[in-house]
């Protein structure tokens, strides 16, 4: 390829990123200090610890030094086995603005951190609730100036993204890009306008939300599978039409992530296939990086033989890939030596997108605090191929899919199936042929919604013809495909399969919208009863055992009866 042309796609590919970082420095903001006698919102300060006594104690210190609000401190001691839980108790005898609770044993389908939040939030008093992890230190201002932030933009919730302590190479070398990829690809101007859920962001280290709003959303319950609560949780807000907002967490939190090169690699692989290393993602953004960001050092290398076009591109090119990591080396007190590697940090980074991608798809579980958190299995096969190769067996009927699930106390309940109260708003998703469905509720009929990804297609058919040989013109059958795994390039491939094995319409979750907002369970097929009102009463999963189907069908001759 022509030199020329290669040093022009380089700078292009380097100065967007950059053009959009600077611009983002003035939308992505520190917090002004809060007028004097002005009341804030109380807060309850939520904190998940697995493991956690050597961080524990200077973030506790941290935060009850706080001025200025009403404040709580909750710590929920998930299963330790240090001694996290003796630490914590020393310092709440001390001080009553302090609680400590153990978390109940971890149920099937839940990350632990997400499952933590969810308790914690049920323990919080306050009507604003402040997640952090227990390595975070907050400054002595910062809940009150984040709760203002809160109330004044609007926002059900609001993330900042804590001074990041560097210590090992890798965390040098990769953490800055935290930074990197926040402001160089998101348009901070469009977050703002939109409540788009493809304009979502945050950082899991430190969230404030409205505890109204986080209810109403379905909260960590929303998210109750994911790894990755720092994209997900924003994400979930937004589909269920509330506005979050990010602000520059600097000068109010800091925050000691991992303190090895190994704890570093493994903290940012497993979540990487919910974030960057998804395949919709990662297809399209390593060329980006690669080309933008790496590409320009290499010509660099050979500029004795560039043209003087290809070598002022180059050049250009080189200014702005580096630009952004000086600039918030100063800005955001980050190692401005590590900002020399840029090159070899994003393939550093790359690598392991790709690493985690290719666990993925030979279905490796990830570890982390002592827990194993397994992924979809590919058995013999690989690659793309078998991304494509399961989806064509779902349910029948017509489809549509939910947003912004209230869960609301419920009892009963066992393995494989829950007794719910989520309320669903309107949703629409197309079908393989590209057809547009809606649905608003309230509707006439008892539905039925079977849901599953490849993994759990197979169980979906016992289960509509068990239903519908039940309740065959008594009630609505409804099928979604959750097809979020698939990268976008082969999405055509994959309607075509639909077409050929299901002439009826099947709902294509490409987002994973849907499957995220009925807390689905992955590798199993997800069977939802909805009453005419729009309540999910009864989820269950898994292949229909006797038992299972027998709890449908109580629940399904119930509603009929009252259904007029």
């Amino acid at each position: 390829m022509n030199t020329d042309v290669l040093a022009l796609g380089a700078l292009v590919l380097a100065a967007a990123p950059c053009g959009l970082f600077l611009v983002n420095l003035f939308l992505y903001r520190r917090l002004g200090p809060l007028d004097s006698g002005r009341g804030v919102d109380s807060v309850s300060v939520l904190i998940p610890a697995r493991n956690e006594a050597r961080n524990i104690v200077a973030s506790l210190e941290a935060v009850l030094s706080t001025r200025g609000v009403c404040f709580e401190v909750v710590v929920l001691d998930d299963h330790s086995t240090d001694d996290t839980a003796a630490v914590v108790s020393a310092i709440a005898a001390r001080d009553e603005r302090l609680r400590l609770s153990s978390a109940p044993p971890l149920p099937a389908g839940w990350c632990g951190k997400q499952h933590a939040c969810h308790v914690l939030a049920g323990l919080a008093r306050y009507p604003v609730l402040v997640f952090i992890d227990a390595d975070v230190r907050l400054s002595s201002e910062a809940l009150p100036r984040i709760s203002a932030f809160l109330r004044d933009t609007g926002s059900a919730l609001v993330s900042g993204v804590p001074r990041q302590e560097l210590g090992s190479f890798s965390e040098r070398l990769l953490l800055p890009f935290i930074h990197g990829l926040l402001m160089g690809y998101l348009p901070m101007a469009a977050m703002r306008r939109t409540r788009k859920p493809s304009l979502s962001a945050g950082c899991g280290q430190l969230f404030a939300v409205d505890a109204k709003s986080y209810h109403t959303c379905g909260g960590h319950g929303a998210i109750r599978a994911t790894l990755h609560d720092g994209l997900k949780l924003p994400r979930s807000f937004r589909e269920a039409g509330c506005r979050t907002d990010l602000f520059d967490a600097t000068d109010l939190a800091s925050c000691r992530m991992y303190h090895t090169d190994t704890e570093t690699w493994r903290g940012l692989s497993k979540n990487a296939i919910e974030g960057l290393g998804a395949p919709r993602t990662l297809f399209p953004m390593t060329p980006i990086l690669l080309g933008g960001q790496v590409l320009p050092f290499l010509l660099l290398a050979y500029s004795s033989q560039l043209s003087s076009l290809a070598f002022g591109c180059t050049l250009a090119a080189v200014i702005c890939a580096l630009l952004p990591r000086f600039v918030a080396a100063f800005r955001f007190h980050l190692p401005l030596g590590s900002a020399f590697l840029h090159p070899i940090g994003v393939v550093a980074l790359l690598g392991i997108q790709w690493r985690a991608l290719f666990r993925y798809l030979l279905g490796r579980s990830e570890q982390w605090k002592g827990r194993s958190y397994p992924v979809a299995s590919t058995k013999s096969r690989s690659g793309v191929t078998l991304l494509l190769a399961g989806f064509i067996s779902f349910g029948n009927g017509s489809l549509t899919g939910f947003s912004a699930l209230n869960p609301l106390p419920a009892s009963g309940g066992g393995v494989g199936a829950s007794s719910l109260s989520f309320v669903c708003k309107s949703f629409d998703l197309q079908d393989q042929y590209e057809v547009r469905h809606s649905v608003v509720f309230p509707r006439t009929n008892v539905i039925v919604l079977t849901l599953a990804d490849r993994q759990g297609n197979e169980q979906v058919d016992p289960w509509v013809t068990a239903v519908k040989g039940r309740y065959a013109g008594r009630l609505e059958l409804l099928g979604v495909a959750d097809v979020s795994a698939a990268p976008s390039f082969v999405r055509g491939t994959i309607r075509r399969r639909f077409q050929k094995a299901r002439p009826q319409p099947v709902l294509m979750d490409w987002e994973g919208s849907v499957a995220r907002s009925l807390a689905a369970k992955l590798r199993q097929a997800n069977v939802y009863v909805i009453g005419p009102d729009g309540r999910v009463m009864l989820h269950t999963f898994g292949s229909p055992e006797p038992a299972s189907l027998e709890r449908v069908f109580q629940m399904l001759d119930t509603l009929l009866t009252k259904s007029p």
